[in-house]
């Protein structure tokens, strides 16, 4: 158990990261293009670029397209809270008491977003978007992660429900 609390560690800091990295992406994306600052550059042919800070380097290239912008601010967004949500489930294997309440919140919390929010960004995305069979491979992938993560979550619940039972042995 010590390496897997180990790894769990590891992995709750790496993620939580990349849950910041892409919050701070999508704040980033949305300061230049409404106060269009010097690192966004736009071009003849209704594209955009939006370079690095302090830099003449490429950061997000894009078209300045109501349809793509949604998708755009929407992908990353929602990626940014399913990479958060998936820290707090790693942050669960970190901790002591293995199953805990909270534990088991943050599980329900993460199996219920990838159930119910890939499927209602999908038929929102399907009127305005023709990427129909990636977001249907996303949805899939999703499902699938959310329904291991309910599986996780019914043997936490047993194993909380055992464990209270034992302490009112002891």
């Amino acid at each position: 158990m010590k390496t897997v609390r180990w790894l769990s560690g590891i992995l709750f800091w790496v993620v939580r990261v990349c849950a910041y990295l892409y919050g701070i992406t999508v704040l980033y994306a949305a300061y230049n293009l409404i106060f269009e600052p010097a690192t966004l550059v736009l071009e003849d042919n209704n594209r955009f670029i939006i370079n690095y800070p302090f830099t003449g380097r490429a950061f997000l290239l894009g078209w300045l397209d109501m349809a793509f912008l949604c998708e755009m601010f929407l992908g990353i967004g929602l990626y940014a809270v399913f990479f958060y949500l998936l820290s707090n489930v790693f942050k669960i294997f970190r901790d002591k008491p293995l199953f805990t309440a909270k534990g088991i919140s943050h599980l329900t919390r993460f199996y219920f977003a990838n159930l119910t929010v890939p499927v209602a960004v999908a038929i929102l995305l399907s009127f305005i978007s023709s990427e129909l069979s990636i977001m249907f491979m996303i949805v899939v992938l999703h499902a699938i992660l959310g329904i291991f993560a309910y599986f996780m979550t019914a043997i936490f619940k047993q194993g909380y429900l055992l464990q209270k039972d034992q302490e009112l042995y002891i």
